[in-house]
């Protein structure tokens, strides 16, 4: 078999096994989450109890360094390595920018509702 009919095969059984864990998961258990307008974090709404909020403080790590990959085994967090808040100013100015000019921009909507 060639390269190139191998690579074509594996292509379709991963596409299969995609379609086949995404219909077992439409038909399970729904669950309600609230994701930050701002940088997509999602938490279950259930677990939150009337209480919206991101508890967002200059000691988070917003840039995670995580080590692992690959199927089944996951990714692992590296707290001492990854980039507090706090430190973003210094080590990546261009995501603080961005930062900052998405909350203006979600508190002129919010002012707006």
């Amino acid at each position: 078999m060639s390269v190139e009919k191998y690579r074509a095969r594996s292509r379709e059984r991963r596409k299969a096994s995609y379609e086949e864990r995404k219909a077992k998961a439409m038909s399970g258990r729904k669950v309600l989450y609230l994701t930050c307008p701002l940088c997509g974090l999602n938490r279950p709404l259930e677990s939150y109890k009337g209480r919206a909020a991101f508890e967002v403080k200059p000691d988070y790590a917003i840039i995670q360094v995580r080590y692992g990959g690959g199927r089944g085994i996951g990714f692992f967090l590296s707290q001492g390595e990854s980039i507090k808040l706090e430190e973003l100013k210094e080590q990546y100015p261009e995501v603080l920018r961005n930062l900052k000019a998405q909350a203006e921009e979600l508190n002129t909507i919010l002012r707006i509702l």
